[in-house]
């Protein structure tokens, strides 16, 4: 642990990395991982660790979602996400997180939210009202969480799949749609294969492809033969 203070950020980057091919065992580590995400050089070894080391890491990381450093709040997020399911009890907290005025921690609220999985779905109603979020990036990640956990969500990503004019989040919502293999969305789906954006086409294609019902797969038929 001693060599995370070193004053070579190859030595202080390597050293996250060796804590989290340890994983669990190196859970004595978890405050000076965590105090790690302050540093530019090693912040995204440390994620990655205090990922593998897992639940254990999760209580100090919801006290870092409350630090006054942006960016610190940032990675913490990103470092429940990386746990995955292992850090449900962190759920209330990035809900709270996808309210933060820095749109960075609200995106990386929202991918750990989906990376947690179907622990996250009480936070649903609040990645729904994200699709609205000025950022495209904040809005890009609500789509991708809410195709993870997000069934009661279909009408507000068929809207979105409609209406935003960020081609990204078209293309993401299109996926999100697919993720969840709604049959109601298979119409919206459709017209977005015309979409402007190639992009969009080809993710509403694949959504197609795993919704799977018959007129699902004849729009793709059909789409194919245009090419």
């Amino acid at each position: 642990m001693q060599a995370l203070q070193d004053r070579d950020k190859g030595v202080r980057a390597d050293a996250a990395s060796v804590l989290g091919m340890i994983g669990e065992g190196a859970k004595d580590a978890v405050p000076v991982l965590i105090q790690a995400l302050q540093d530019e050089d090693v912040r995204s070894n440390a994620k990655f660790a205090l990922g593998m080391i897992g639940k254990d890491a999760v209580p100090d990381l919801i006290q870092a979602l409350q630090d006054e450093d942006e960016v610190f709040r940032s990675y913490a997020a990103l470092a429940l996400g990386s746990i995955g399911s292992g850090a449900k009890d962190a759920v209330p907290a990035l809900m709270q997180a996808l309210q933060d005025q820095n749109e960075n921690v609200r995106d990386s609220a929202a991918w750990a939210l989906g990376s947690i999985g179907s622990g996250s779905v009480d936070a649903v109603p609040a990645l729904i009202q994200l699709l609205q979020d000025q950022n495209w990036d904040v809005r890009n990640s609500a789509a991708m969480a809410l195709g993870q956990i997000g069934k009661d969500a279909v009408p507000a990503l068929i809207q979105a799949l409609q209406n935003d004019y960020n081609v990204s989040v078209r293309s993401r919502t299109a996926m999100a749609l697919g993720d969840i293999r709604s049959e109601d969305a298979v119409p919206v789906l459709v017209q977005a294969l015309q979409d402007e954006n190639l992009g969009v086409c080809r993710s509403s294609e694949r959504a197609l492809r795993k919704i799977g019902t018959s007129e699902a797969l004849k729009a793709v038929e059909e789409y194919q033969s245009r090419q």
